[in-house]
């Protein structure tokens, strides 16, 4: 992989709270992801990825038992990707997204879908 880690992680740097999506459904996820996905949250850090800054996320209602499930979670990495990235940690899937909206970076960029994401619904 070309990854370049440092402009990735200047990139997530760069991203301010007020920068991210205020919905209750996203300030969810950001309130618990790192504690809840430790070893997910580690190597994405590892590339040069926050965790807790996604480009995108797909939320499904909270079930009944108080669980809500994002089928989708997207990340912007900069550089370029030369082969397949697929990896499994634990119960989490991530491989190199093929939809995602327009990123609006203009230099060689990817992005990683990681999925599922399972969270307790901890806002109301």
């Amino acid at each position: 992989m070309g990854i370049d880690i440092e402009q990735t992680r200047q990139y997530y740097e760069d991203i301010k709270i007020e920068d991210l999506c205020s919905c209750d459904y996203c300030k969810n996820y950001y309130l618990q992801v790192k504690e809840a996905y430790p070893l997910v949250a580690d190597y994405l850090n590892e590339l040069g990825v926050d965790i807790e800054k996604p480009f995108e996320t797909s939320p499904l209602e909270p079930d009944v038992d108080g669980m809500m499930e994002y089928c989708l979670c997207q990340y912007i990495v900069l550089g370029n990707v030369s082969d397949e990235l697929v990896k499994k940690i634990g119960s989490v899937e991530l491989r190199v997204g093929t939809s995602y909206p327009n990123t609006n970076i203009q230099g060689e960029h990817f992005v990683i879908d990681i999925y599922p994401i399972k969270l307790k619904w901890i806002l109301s």
